[in-house]
This record gives structure tokens, C-alpha cells and sequence, in this order.
């Protein structure tokens, strides 16, 4: 089962009227005439990471009073990582010889320190991990395994930012994609924080742009948990609207994805033979091999079949796609009663799920006598 994949999204509280106390301001207002240049404002000091902002706005009164959160909202959104970053706000509006002014209080899950301490360690990672010439697949390939190889998930749910998770090597969903976009953006691809729910809860994670093309890619829940040195997962790797839509939903409206993967890698193919080794390499990690007749079994009689084979040639095992996910504990015994009697001393079985169509992946070894 799953942990709880946390998702902290800024808690916003809004005051409007009279100032309270009030921490100390700037000593000049910023200036806006009307509700973008109000929205221009904010998401320039959102950008500053700056704790407190004083706007002198000279526009209608009565529309500000009813727009205003729409309008933070939308300088939030203008970049995720600021927005993710966001503990919380405050906000009042004091009306003052024909004109408002407006104050924010902004209170931040990490630092303009800490930012720019991620932004240091992201550059010296990608200096060692992108080389000239890199594609986009293969850029966001080796990003997407450093961050699986580098972070476990924090099972005590504590962790929520970049800097938390290069600093511990642990976080949650959201330290996750967080770093995810700083390092992809960062690389030249462009990138999303996707916030959305699955089963257990509420749930982060990216799209990524590639080709062109946009893919949903969960760098969590591609991290085994427990965490397991050296493993990486590719289930949801570059993956479309449709099959993300297995197990997560998201809440907001985002780029498409309706691409599979596969034909945007069979293209590359095409048009970038020099990069064959790649592809192949790419292909194997996917596990887009299984996909293929020769690595496909498909009836109760195929394990003894294939384990006979394995046993003719000298082999000490076998790995294959089976589409009786179901039967393939009863349809394995049976033929390794078979091999026992064929000269097996003792055998060993995993079995892995593959895809959503009920496949699994068994893998079979054995001793001989």
C-alpha cells in the first residue's frame, strides 16, 4: 500500500478594513491604476520573496474590494515554484482620500536563503549530470533518476520544500516536484507543478514538456517505498492525461497530454538515428520489451513451456510479460512441479505488476540438482 503522498498548499487568510499591528513596510508604496497593473505589483514582490508590500491603489475601491483575492491568486500563479512556496498571506485594504491602500503580510515555507541555495546545488548537479547535446529525452531522463537515486520519501511528513529535501535527502510529494521543476526548468525543458488528488490523499507532481509534447511525470511515486538503494521505477514516466487518469486526479486546468510516449520515442527514433544506443537503452528501462510477442506469454500452458526451453539452453532462469496476472501463482507451480521432476533442485519466483491491463511480470530462477 501506498503512504500518504502530502500535498501543502499555501493557507490563505484574508483581513479587509482597518490596519491592525502591522510589521514595519518599505518606506514608499508601490503604484496601481487598475487591477494588472495591482497584479504586476504583487507578483513582482512574490518574486523579490519579500515579507511585507504597501500598494497605493488609485483605481474603483469597490471592484478592488471584490477582486483582490482573485487578483494575489493570480500573481501566485504566474510561477508554480513561488506558489508552492507559500505558506500563507494576509491581506488589508484601507480606503484614504479617494485611494486604497493595500498591504500584504507574505509568510514563506523557505527563504530567499534557502531559494537560492537550491538554485546553487541545482546548478552544480546539472553541470555534472547535462552534457552539450543533450535532447530533451535524455535530459529529462537524467533528472528524473538523480532525484529518485538522490531523495527517499519522508514517511513522517514533514518536508515539503527543495531545500528540505537536498538538505535531509527526504521529502514529501511537494518537495518533490518542486524540485523536479527547479531542475527542469533549469535544464531548458519547461515544466508544471500539477496539484491533484489520488486515493490517499491530496497529491503533487509535474508535467514536462518534451518535443513539444506535454507528459505527466510523478517522480514520487516513482520512488520505491521503502526506499531501495539503486532502484529506480518508470510506472509513471512520461505518462498521458488517460493513463495518469488510472489513479490520480488534478484539480485544475493544464496543458494536454495526449501523446503516448511510445510514438513520440518511435519518432525520435526516425529522426535521430546517431541516438540509437539511447533509445535502446531508454526502451529497456521502460520496459517497452515486454511489450513485444517474444516476451509475451499468454496461456496456462506457456510458464512449462518457456521453462523447459530455459532449461534446454543452460539457463538459470527466465523473466516474461504474462497476461493471466491472476492464475500466474497457480499456472507457475504447476510448471516448476514439472521441472522438479526435470532435474530442478529449487526455484525461486517474484512477480511485479506491469501496465493496467492485468499483466504481470514473473521472474523465475532456479538450482539444479
Amino acid at each position: 500500500m501506498r503512504p500518504n503522498r502530502m500535498l501543502s498548499c499555501g493557507i490563505i487568510v484574508c483581513i479587509v478594513g482597518m490596519f491592525a499591528s502591522q510589521p514595519s513596510y518599505a518606506a514608499d508604496y508601490a503604484a496601481a491604476a487598475d487591477l494588472a497593473q495591482l497584479e504586476s505589483a504583487v507578483a513582482d514582490a512574490l518574486l523579490e520573496r519579500r515579507e511585507a508590500v504597501r500598494i497605493e491603489y488609485t483605481g474603483d475601491g469597490r471592484e478592488l474590494a471584490g477582486r483582490i483575492r482573485d487578483v494575489i491568486m493570480r500573481a501566485l500563479r504566474r510561477d508554480d515554484y513561488t506558489y508552492y512556496i507559500m505558506d500563507s498571506y494576509f491581506y488589508s485594504i484601507r480606503p484614504l482620500d479617494g485611494r486604497s491602500h493595500v498591504r500584504l503580510t507574505l509568510n514563506w515555507r523557505e527563504t530567499p536563503e534557502q531559494t537560492a541555495e537550491v538554485d546553487r546545488q541545482v546548478r552544480d548537479v546539472l553541470e555534472r549530470l547535462i552534457t552539450p547535446g543533450m535532447n530533451d529525452h535524455q535530459r529529462v531522463k537524467a533528472i528524473h533518476d538523480w532525484i529518485v537515486l538522490r531523495l527517499a520519501y519522508d514517511a513522517g511528513l514533514s518536508r515539503y520544500t527543495a531545500y528540505e529535501a537536498l538538505r535531509t535527502g527526504k521529502g514529501v510529494c511537494q518537495a518533490y516536484a518542486l524540485l523536479a521543476y527547479k531542475m527542469l526548468t533549469a535544464a531548458g525543458i519547461p515544466a508544471r507543478i500539477v496539484e491533484g488528488t489520488v486515493s490517499e490523499g491530496d497529491h503533487a507532481w509535474n508535467l514536462v514538456r518534451v518535443d513539444g509534447r506535454w507528459y505527466h511525470l510523478d517522480v514520487t511515486w516513482d520512488d520505491p517505498v521503502p526506499d531501495r538503494a539503486g532502484v529506480v521505477s518508470y510506472e509513471y514516466y512520461l505518462k498521458t492525461d488517460d493513463e495518469m487518469r488510472r489513479d490520480h486526479a488534478w484539480t485544475r486546468d493544464y496543458p494536454r497530454a495526449d501523446t503516448p510516449y511510445r510514438a513520440a520515442v518511435a519518432a525520435a527514433e526516425k529522426s535521430d538515428p546517431e541516438r540509437a544506443g539511447f533509445y535502446e537503452s531508454l526502451k529497456a528501462s521502460l520496459g517497452w520489451k515486454w511489450l513485444q510477442p517474444e516476451h509475451t506469454a499468454a496461456t496456462a500452458d506457456d510458464p512449462r513451456r518457456r521453462i523447459g526451453e530455459a532449461l534446454a539452453s543452460g539457463a538459470d532462469g527466465f523473466k516474461v510479460r504474462y497476461l493471466r496476472g491472476d492464475a500466474v501463482r497457480g499456472d507457475l507451480r504447476r510448471a516448476m512441479e514439472e521441472a522438479e521432476a526435470a532435474g530442478v533442485r529449487e526455484f525461486e519466483a517474484s512477480i511485479a505488476p506491469f501496465g493496467d491491463d492485468g499483466s504481470v511480470l514473473p521472474e523465475v530462477t532456479w538450482i539444479r540438482r
